[in-house]
């Protein structure tokens, strides 16, 4: 891509997404099976979204717990009929564990509520090892275990220094992965005495990493308690209006007799952060006022629901589309689940429209999955080889929309893409303790005619969301590219640009 070639096409012509038609337009809300299962006997657990659009789903195949899928979209970038390809196992079986994204477009995992080895039935031990897995050599390969006795399930970060924060399942004492070096490092002491078992954490546009303290508040009984973690400080602070380290009020949003479990944490797109509870409240959170509010209560047809465990995503409209269940009015993990949508300007939790057209009368929330995708769409797993895909109306506020300043070549291979606000404006997905779903980072996609190919990003600048000021990625040439001029589309957790028109050379696409 000659610079003054690029310097012609990004100035003169960033192409509007309705000329593409791509996302821009507001169709009716819908969802769509996807056209190809899971192979027969497998039933889909965490998903994650990789660099290159692909997305990787954890299975339970046949008893067995080590077991991936790849879903990649088709050549007209269609997550509705992409197809499975079955990846390398894991070395040990996990179920619920940490799970991060890194800058080099692996995948890091950590720990396992329940692990065993290949072959043996999975049982309750809180594994505390960890591998990465490199999804070009398509091979997993062991980390420095976790250097206290246990992890399992425990929520981790990605930080801005090349580094992870892990939540300790015992202690309030979460410790520190270095990605370059391999190695463990004790993290600074939480501010209250509360290990990070069962938490969800989420990043604020300020890059400090918010959490809601569940067991002090459970114990406690009547008041919430929250605070942050800052990277470029090292410390903890509280944000909690009872010890006065906050303004509003913050509530209890579990308890004991629904196991102490806890909904996702979300920062939504006016900055706000958005805490479900497992019981029937939740929460608001706004950082420019250091201000705690209740939140809508989640009711389905006048009885209480909870996400006691449950996913939730971040839509481009803004919305926040979550499944929760009956255990608030029954007991943990209860049936029937419903899907949810929650209007972060009007206030308020209703139905999600349409309905989900299966009936999920005998699932629970906790098995239940959803991942936003680089177009806009949400795939959504409810433990079955049949997933579905959920087709929001709406769009994204044009002032939120990642900005594409410049694409230039660096050989090799390599481009590297500069502009501002590439990440989007939040982790798009979010679980809590046993999925780490984080996905604000840059994607990539080249579109000519009506094909679209993904390209890999990595070493991308910030690792936050909000993403003010400039930033850059690096990217590779998807397969198939051929020298010609393209439209090229980043989205940041599902939110896209407008295009860019870029001429790839024949002796880029050799990558000399």
């Amino acid at each position: 891509m000659h610079q003054h070639l690029n310097t012609r096409f990004c100035r003169a012509f960033v192409a509007p997404l309705l000329f593409l038609g791509l996302a821009i337009t507001s169709p009716a809300a819908s969802w769509t099976p996807l056209t190809n299962l899971m192979p027969p006997g497998t039933f889909g657990g965490t998903m994650l979204l990789l660099t290159d659009g692909t997305v990787m789903v954890s299975n339970q195949v046949n008893g067995s717990y080590d077991v991936w899928l790849k879903l990649t979209p088709d050549s007209h970038g269609s997550y509705i009929n992409g197809t499975w390809t079955t990846l390398a196992s894991m070395s040990i079986q996990r179920l619920y564990f940490a799970s991060v994204i890194l800058p080099s477009g692996k995948l890091w995992v950590l720990g396992g509520e329940y692990s065993a080895a290949h072959g043996l039935g999975i049982s309750a031990n809180f594994n505390r090892t960890g591998e990465i897995y490199d999804p070009v050599a398509n091979s997993w390969s062991a980390i420095t275990s976790y250097p206290n006795a246990s992890f399992g399930d425990d929520p981790a970060a990605l930080l801005p220094n090349g580094k992870i924060i892990a939540g300790d399942i015992s202690t309030n004492q979460p410790q520190i992965y270095d990605i370059a070096s391999n190695t463990w490092a004790a993290g600074p002491h939480k501010v209250y005495n509360d290990r990070s078992d069962e938490e969800s954490w989420a990043k604020r546009g300020d890059g400090k990493v918010m959490v809601y303290d569940l067991f002090m508040a459970v114990n406690d009984g009547t008041h919430g308690f929250a605070e942050v973690y800052d990277p470029t400080a090292n410390t903890w602070a509280s944000v909690t209006p009872f010890d006065g380290t906050a303004n509003g009020t913050l509530g209890v949003l579990s308890s004991s007799a629904l196991g102490f479990e806890m909904g996702p944490l979300l920062r939504l797109q006016d900055g706000r952060m958005f805490q479900l509870g497992a019981n029937q409240h939740t929460a608001l959170y706004t950082p420019g006022t250091n201000t705690w509010a209740a939140g809508p209560d989640i009711i389905h047809n006048g009885t209480n629901f909870g996400a006691d465990d449950a996913p939730g995503v971040v839509m481009p409209n803004g919305h926040v589309l979550f499944t929760a269940d009956e255990g608030p009015s029954i007991s943990t993990f209860s049936p029937p689940t419903q899907v949810f949508d929650f209007d972060p300007v009007a206030g308020t939790i209703s139905d999600a429209s349409p309905a989900f057209p299966v009936s999920l009368a005998s699932t629970p929330a906790f098995v239940t999955r959803m991942l936003m995708l680089p177009n806009g769409q949400v795939l959504f797993n409810f433990n079955s080889n049949q997933l579905y895909v959920y087709t929001p109306n709406g769009t994204a506020s044009p002032a939120l929309r990642p900005i594409i300043n410049n694409v230039a070549y660096n050989g090799g291979g390599v481009f590297t893409l500069t502009g501002s606000q590439l990440n989007g404006q939040s982790a798009g997905s979010a679980y809590g303790d046993d999925v780490g779903t984080d996905e604000n980072f840059p994607v990539i996609r080249l579109i000519q005619g009506t094909t679209q190919v993904y390209c890999k990003t990595s070493n991308w600048s910030a690792t936050g969301v909000d993403g003010s000021g400039s930033q850059t990625v690096n990217f590779t040439l998807g397969g198939g590219v051929q020298p010609g001029n393209y439209y090229l589309v980043v989205s940041g957790a599902g939110i896209q640009s407008n295009p860019m028109v870029v001429n790839i050379t024949a002796a880029e696409v050799a990558g000399q």
